[in-house]
């Protein structure tokens, strides 16, 4: 901490949390990644007098857990760091999907005396007392990916999931052609930004006669066992064409039923398959054609503007809307090859729009 104020509160901080049986031990780090920044010597027509080393930031950017989407996140929070200069980052996941273990690795990094934290809510009711206790004490806390209702938090860099959904309903209905017998799959129905995600879907099929809906979400929980048995579950259950299409709110229960069919010999094109992300299985997916589209939230944008939200935060600016919305696009075969570029891409162009948030 630069400040004696801050050091004495999180002191106290760590008296109080030992009290309560929670170790102040550092968060298990699932990755670790450490910005190293040149520094300038001033410089003038005359003799340079020495001049001190500012002390680095120590910001730390965390998962809601152990998945490759957020990674992408945590490369544009190092890269805009980096960019900014002065800043030291980590990123850190959970091993385990819970809110419990999510507000643990937050109360270990404030404990830690952080100088600021980027998370990307898991559950808000879990999250929000130890977000609005780092706010309280003096460490800046912004959300990224899923947002924390209530929260003191100091600004959000994530997806419109509620436009977000809507535009899936929109590709949706016209890969499909407007007739289609589907389902929706879902990571879980915790958060937020997923029943969003869904809610915006249905907004949209809902006005078209011929788009039904055959059973309700289906919730895999991060887990591609549970995924692959949800699969072949409801295409035992709805042989085609009583289900003809599908699409995912997240990854794995797509990418589940492209596995499935392409084990039981159905040719590929025969369902419409909609996914929400591009990792490997899904691109695989895709360029053999299980897969049709995915909708791609920009992770990469989320962390890079993340960062900046911290340290503009830290300088005492304050911004004039606190959420900023880092997009969705589509991708199929034609386009998926340069998703990683494209993104990165798009958040460099967004740059100026997110700057006009701080003026």
């Amino acid at each position: 901490m630069r400040f004696a104020s801050r050091f004495l509160s999180v002191v106290m901080l760590c008296a109080m949390v030992s009290f309560a049986f929670i170790s102040c031990k550092p968060a298990e780090i699932a990755k670790e990644t450490t910005v190293e920044t040149a520094t300038t010597e001033a410089t003038s027509t005359e003799t340079a007098a020495p001049t001190e080393e500012a002390e680095e930031l120590d910001f730390v950017i965390m998962a809601k857990g152990v998945h490759p989407w957020f990674e992408p996140g945590g490369e544009g929070f190092a890269a805009a760091a980096e960019k900014i200069g002065g800043i030291k980052t980590r990123y850190v996941a959970p091993a385990e999907w819970s809110g419990e273990a999510q507000a643990k690795m937050m109360e270990d990094l404030i404990s830690e005396g952080v100088d600021g934290i980027a998370v990307a809510v898991f559950d808000v009711d879990a999250l929000v007392p130890v977000i609005n206790e780092a706010i309280s004490i003096g460490i800046p806390v912004v959300t990224w990916d899923a947002d924390a209702d209530g929260s003191d938090r100091v600004f959000f860099s994530g997806t419109d999931n509620l436009s977000a959904g809507k535009l899936t309903g929109e590709e949706f209905v016209k890969f499909t052609g407007g007739k289609a017998n589907f389902v929706i799959f879902c990571q879980e129905l915790t958060g937020k930004n997923i029943k969003q995600r869904i809610e915006g879907i249905r907004s949209v099929t809902k006005n078209s006669p011929d788009m039904v809906e055959v059973t309700d979400e289906q919730p895999y929980n991060n887990d591609m066992g549970k995924a692959l048995e949800l699969s072949e579950n409801i295409i035992d259950a709805y042989p085609y064409p009583k289900l003809n299409a599908a699409l995912d709110v997240g990854v794995e229960g797509v990418v589940a039923m492209g596995k499935t069919l392409k084990e039981r010999g159905i040719e590929p094109g025969k369902y419409v398959l909609i996914d929400w992300a591009a990792l490997p299985d899904v691109i695989a997916g895709i360029n053999d054609g299980y897969i049709t589209a995915t909708l791609e939230q920009n992770a990469y944008a989320m962390g890079y503007f993340s960062a900046y939200a911290l340290k503009y935060y830290s300088d005492g600016k304050k911004p004039n809307k606190t959420f900023f919305n880092t997009g969705i696009a589509t991708f199929t075969k034609e386009n998926i090859g340069n998703f990683g570029e494209i993104n990165r891409k798009n958040a460099v162009d967004m740059q100026k729009e997110f700057e006009k948030l701080w003026e």
